[in-house]
């Protein structure tokens, strides 16, 4: 059980960082070609599953914090 929810947590963190860093990417792209459309657009579509992730590895963080090798 531990092995699978570090492997998620993983997963889940790389691909919410990966997906904050595109979105951002977007906005200054957006911001340089002065197309607000293009940056609202990129904030609609990434932005929430980028929270999603970042609320799962969170609560998986929550979780593995009770298994005996995290605790301090």
């Amino acid at each position: 059980m531990q092995k699978i929810l570090e492997k998620t947590f993983t997963v889940c963190l790389v691909l919410s960082v990966t997906i904050v860093f595109i979105l951002i990417l977007a906005q200054a792209i957006g911001l340089i070609i002065g197309n607000g459309g293009f940056m609202i657009q990129a904030n609609n579509l990434l932005l929430t599953p980028a929270i999603v992730l970042a609320a799962i590895f969170s609560g998986i963080a929550f979780i593995l914090g009770y298994f005996p090798e995290y605790k301090e």
